[in-house]
């Protein structure tokens, strides 16, 4: 018995011991001030105690002074963490009081709180609490992060004003940034107010700010909307004669609005702080009004405007504002011929005529003391392609009146002119053989009407040919054959010698089609075909000229058509591969059964060109458009009622 005495008396000193050890560390670290706290070194200290302790013999751990000293430890390893997070620089008064009102002790953070303090507020029983409120301080320090990052930004954010083209007028520039930054920034604060507690005590900040920005956003928008209308409008009737002349309220509205947009922009000017500028009372609506004013004076510009397109709807292809210059230079064609390339596809621009010469000497009458008004030109003698080709007109063409109607005019002028022009070079084609070889006959027609021309007899002759063999002259079309083959070779010999620009580039467009005529002739013999009601040959574009009528009909397959005479100029055509054929077919079909066409395929194969050839094919204007982000429903209606009305493609 006084062994196991002895024993228990010598486990029993270790654990005293230790007691005595942890209470004097622990005793220690507790007049330690809350500023000089290292709880990291402090931790470390209490993870070797806890291993000391653990390493004890077993047969006192059931022993009540063990329990004591293990709890104690237990306790200290609990409480330092917290000791951590307390020293957080997030921590606040307010956060201090929720500590002290969830540990329902006094807390008094004052110069001399130390670790002693802490110890006695038993943090180990509350360390959800604990862990809580350090969370909701660490989540409210992002946001007041935040919210002085918002609040700074818009206490300096100014707008960025230059002046609007030669005017005096000061306008917005570059908003994309604080657009970008607003939208930024309403994100944010929409984040925080959906983060719950951690914002109650910011929630009235937040949602002041909301307003605010709210509030910019607003104004920010309409401003920018009616600066965009005005800067549109600005120049059509202030500085347009035509449409002032042609609208008068609507001009007086405009400049009643444009007073009021120059004063308003005038005290943006002055302050430039964005802030200071969105939160002017009533500014967001009077901005409303003048966009309502300004859109009356846009439907108003557009239903004149949609006027002039219903009498001219090649109108619809060109912008409001050449539209616009266009209209206001009725009486001047020198001023509208830049413009004229864009209505007509293949004319530039028309050579003015010499004064008739009773107008000479009407001009010589006048007295030498009367000045002489320059007149401009109102007489076309020609139209000039986009690639030079220059078409004589059998008359002077008047440009006089409204200019949507001389415009219409100049249509059927464009067409009567390649009309006549046909019926020549038909005429001289029958003497091919005789006087003046084809060759030679290219260089005195344009090359849209040459090559008409020659797919023309192209057609009768093949069908002539086809007839005979019929009616049993077996090598009729072999000798149709050797005659095409005859007058390609004659061109290809022509071409090798120094010709001029334009002629060089007609005579290539010529053998292009030649080639493919050619080809399809040998094919008839190869396929072995007897009679002009064959496929192969049906399938063909051909052409029969209407002497009475004046008209070239067009056929293939089952579509029938007749010529449209649009000129086109001196523009090549692609090579007809059999693909293209084919195209051809399926597109005409379409047509024939009120379908459309939609050509698919890599890029750079030819989808495009495709279609514009067979339109030139056709005789028929063919528009363009490259589709864009900026393209709406409004911009596709006005394509669709421009083409519609035109006759075009």
């Amino acid at each position: 018995e006084l062994l196991t005495l002895r024993t228990e008396l010598k486990l029993l000193k270790q654990v005293w011991d230790c007691v005595g050890v942890v209470e004097s560390l622990f005793g220690s670290w507790s007049d330690t001030l809350w500023l000089d706290i290292r709880p990291d070194d402090l931790v470390d200290e209490c993870k070797k105690l806890a291993t000391h302790v653990k390493r004890l013999p077993r047969r006192l751990r059931d022993w009540p002074c063990y329990l004591r000293l293990q709890g104690s430890v237990q306790n200290m390893a609990s409480i330092l963490p917290l000791v951590s997070e307390l020293r957080s620089p997030c921590m606040r008064d307010r956060h201090w009081k929720a500590v002290a009102s969830e540990c329902h002790k006094p807390v008094d953070k004052g110069p001399g709180f130390c670790l002693a303090d802490l110890l006695k507020l038993q943090l180990h029983e509350h360390v959800e609490g604990i862990m809580e409120i350090v969370e909701v301080a660490q989540k409210e320090n992002k946001v007041e992060q935040k919210l002085k990052q918002i609040e700074q930004f818009w206490s300096v954010a100014c707008l960025e004003l230059a002046r609007h083209k030669d005017t005096e007028v000061q306008v917005i520039v570059s908003p994309d940034d604080l657009i970008e930054t607003l939208d930024e920034h309403n994100i944010q604060l929409q984040s925080m107010a959906a983060m719950g507690r951690a914002v109650d005590f910011f929630r009235s900040d937040i949602q002041a700010w909301q307003k605010t920005l709210g509030t910019i956003e607003a104004v920010m928008r309409i401003l920018l909307m009616v600066q965009r209308a005005w800067a549109a409008l600005e120049a059509i009737f202030l500085g347009s004669q035509d449409i002032r002349a042609q609208l008068p309220d609507d001009t007086k509205r405009f400049e009643g609005i444009d007073g009021e947009f120059k004063e308003t922009m005038t005290s943006i000017f002055a302050v430039k702080q964005v802030v200071s500028v969105c939160e002017v009372d009533g500014r967001e609506k009077q901005l409303e009004v003048m966009y309502k004013e300004l859109e009356l004076c846009q439907k108003a510009l557009t239903e004149y405007l949609d006027m002039k397109k219903n009498i001219f709807p090649r109108f619809y292809f060109v912008s409001n504002m050449a539209l616009l210059d266009i209209l206001s230079n009725s009486n001047n064609p020198t001023k509208i011929m830049p413009h004229v390339g864009a209505v007509f596809d293949g004319i530039d621009r028309l050579t003015f005529a010499l004064p008739s010469r009773l107008e000479q000497l009407e001009d010589e009458s006048l007295s030498d003391d009367e000045p002489k008004k320059e007149k401009p030109p109102t007489e076309a003698s020609s139209m000039v392609a986009k690639d030079g080709e220059d078409v004589p007109f059998e008359d002077h063409f008047m440009m006089e009146g409204a200019v949507e109607v001389w415009l219409n005019e100049l249509v059927t002028f464009m067409r009567d002119t390649l009309r006549g022009c046909l019926v020549t070079a038909l005429e001289e084609a029958s003497s091919w053989d005789t006087e003046r070889p084809r060759e030679e006959w290219v260089a005195y027609h344009c090359a849209q009407i040459a090559l008409i021309t020659s797919q023309i007899v192209w057609t009768e002759e093949t069908e002539t040919a086809l007839d005979d063999l019929e009616n049993g002259t077996d090598d009729a079309v072999k000798k149709y054959l050797d005659v095409c083959k005859g007058r390609l070779d004659a061109l290809i010999k022509q071409v090798q010698g120094d010709l001029s620009k334009e002629l060089r580039n007609k005579i290539i467009t010529l053998i292009t089609i030649d080639v493919h005529s050619r080809d399809i002739v040998g094919a008839l013999i190869t396929k072995r075909v007897e009679n002009a009601q064959d496929f192969l040959w049906s399938s063909q574009l051909r052409y029969y000229w209407a002497a009475d009528a004046r008209d070239a009909d067009i056929r293939i397959c089952d579509y029938r058509s007749v010529y449209s005479f649009e000129y086109v100029g001196n523009c090549g055509r692609l090579v007809i591969t059999p693909l293209t054929d084919r195209c051809y077919v399926t597109l005409t079909t379409a047509i024939r059964l009120f379908l459309g066409g939609a050509p698919a395929g890599p890029a750079g194969t030819g989808k495009t060109e495709t279609t514009k050839d067979l339109s030139r094919d056709l005789g028929l204007p063919c528009y363009v458009f490259n589709c864009s982000d900026q393209m709406n429903y409004q911009t596709m209606a006005d394509i669709f009622r421009g083409l519609s009305q035109a006759g075009a493609w």
